[in-house]
């Protein structure tokens, strides 16, 4: 049953993300046709930009809605008249979590990589292929100056943004759950939530920060600096392993709201 879920997930993504891919690789391409004709007149300079901001609005919006169909997904299938059916499934709400995080885990990963091909067409030619070029160049520096860590820093960046893209989409989880055990006005109670842990973290970071201001001494911060100036390779590695530890846990944490809010607290309209 559980693969079931998970066609029927993908084809819902499919129906609305898919031709979004399309319409952004489609203004890749004609504003890399409009490059053609390119020359000096008032006219194709207008034309050009237009292109361009089209482009880069399209980027921002699929990006955007990916997210936001996501979390739409994740409400209406269980939160509302939906989930009358939803629950009736031989699926437990621990499978219902992981599903749709899972799906909108690989749909953002699948706009992410349609942004970057859009952007090759945008740029087909020898713009593009100077990019890849210097990028090749770049790699190829870098595995001179520091060999297999090269390697080893594209591994744990790509680790780092899928239990990063995960994780939003968990904290989200857990305020549509949280704010679903209000009687009235549940989605302005989920938001609610959502900026209520945004407060909560900024006073965290900013008593972090009044901590390190205050105490730099006692806690050798200067020592800590310099240290890791001094070795850029180990910080960069201490960098991308603190963040995705950082995310894993509120993955953890989020998915316990999420799953105990469901299990215990479960308020359908």
């Amino acid at each position: 049953m559980v693969k079931k879920l998970f066609k029927h997930e993908i084809y819902a993504y499919l129906r609305t993300i898919l031709p979004m891919h399309m319409i952004l690789l489609g203004i890749a391409i004609l504003g890399r046709f409009i490059q053609l004709f390119e020359n000096d007149s008032v006219s194709y300079r207008i034309v050009f930009w237009s292109s361009v901001v089209a482009f880069i609005i399209g980027v921002v919006v699929c990006i955007v809605l990916t997210l936001v169909f996501g979390i739409r997904r994740f409400y209406s299938n269980l939160f509302t008249s939906e989930g009358y059916l939803s629950f009736t499934l031989p699926v437990t709400s621990t499978q219902h979590i992981w599903v749709k995080n899972t799906v909108a885990l690989l749909a953002q990963l699948a706009s992410i990589i349609m942004i970057l091909i859009s952007c090759c067409a945008i740029t087909f030619g020898d713009v593009c292929v100077e990019v890849f070029k210097a990028i090749g160049y770049l790699f190829k520096l870098s595995y001179t100056e520091i060999g297999y860590h090269t390697t080893l820093f594209v591994i744990e960046f790509i680790i780092t943004l899928v239990v990063s893209i995960a994780t939003t989409y968990m904290l989200f989880y857990a305020c549509i759950a949280l704010g679903q055990r209000a009687k009235k006005n549940r989605v302005a109670a989920a938001v609610g939530v959502f900026f209520i842990y945004y407060l909560i973290m900024q006073v965290i970071a900013t008593i972090f920060i009044i901590i390190v201001a205050v105490f730099h001494e006692q806690l050798y911060i200067d020592e800590l600096i310099t240290y890791l100036e001094n070795h850029p390779i180990f910080t960069n590695h201490l960098v991308f392993s603190v963040t995705t530890i950082i995310n894993a846990i509120g993955f953890v944490i989020f998915y316990a709201i999420t799953k105990s809010s469901i299990k215990n607290k479960l308020n359908l309209e």
